[in-house]
């Protein structure tokens, strides 16, 4: 992963600042419309466990931390992972870790299970966008021959909400790279990184250590 060196940073104005905080307002974030019913049906779910469980005496506190795990496991591998498309790359949210790409360093789309994409010799997942197995796959590299198009005669498709898939959002991804080639000022920065996020880690190992506590110690 790199870094370019030219990237600004985040606690210095610079003259291109206000253009970058522009574009970033102008972010989408996608998420399937299904991600949020499942986390909202097991929210519902875990809480009729985990009120009960807490206003019964006396506590069984290994029910109350395996509901809590599960919990923080719904948040994390459904309702978490998303999109967020601005107007200088992509940024995968995953259940650990966080993915930033600008439209230069991406050289493949694919969409076999979900949607993929390679930056520098890395195939980076987002699990927040699925890929609808009754459409064609999304494939092949942009710098070889043109990626296989689900659009429509003429027109091409937006993602919504409640309609998020990775073939729809690999259309967009192409097309905006292909804009951004087009741009003659040459403003976009080459930044692919990979990091972990730390509420998501620290959740994670809270969330465990508390049923360990409480299943094998308490």
């Amino acid at each position: 992963m790199s870094h370019d060196p030219q990237q600004p940073n985040p606690g210095r104005s610079t003259p291109g600042q206000p253009e970058q905080d522009a574009d970033r307002r102008e972010a989408r974030t996608l998420r399937p419309g299904s991600s949020i019913a499942v986390g909202a049906i097991g929210g519902l779910a875990g809480l009729t466990l985990l009120v009960p469980a807490l206003l019964t005496e006396p506590r069984s506190w290994t029910l109350i931390s395996a509901v809590v795990l599960v919990l923080v496991l719904v948040w994390l591998f459904v309702v978490h992972p998303c999109v967020v498309i601005h107007a200088e790359g992509i940024r995968l949210v995953n259940p650990m870790r966080t993915v930033d790409l600008t439209w230069p360093v991406i050289t493949e789309i694919r969409s076999r299970w979900a949607l993929e994409l390679v930056a520098e010799g890395t195939r980076h997942t987002a699990w927040g966008v699925p890929a609808d197995p009754g459409r064609p796959r999304y494939g092949r590299g942009l710098l070889t021959v043109g990626a296989n198009q689900v659009r429509g005669r003429g027109t091409s498709e937006t993602p919504t909400k409640s309609k998020v898939q990775a073939q729809v959002v690999a259309a967009e991804v192409e097309a905006r790279i292909a804009a951004d080639r087009k741009r003659k000022d040459g403003r976009t920065p080459r930044v692919a990184t990979r990091v972990w996020d730390p509420v998501s880690v620290g959740l994670l190992l809270a969330a465990v250590a508390f049923f360990v506590i409480a299943t094998f110690v308490a």
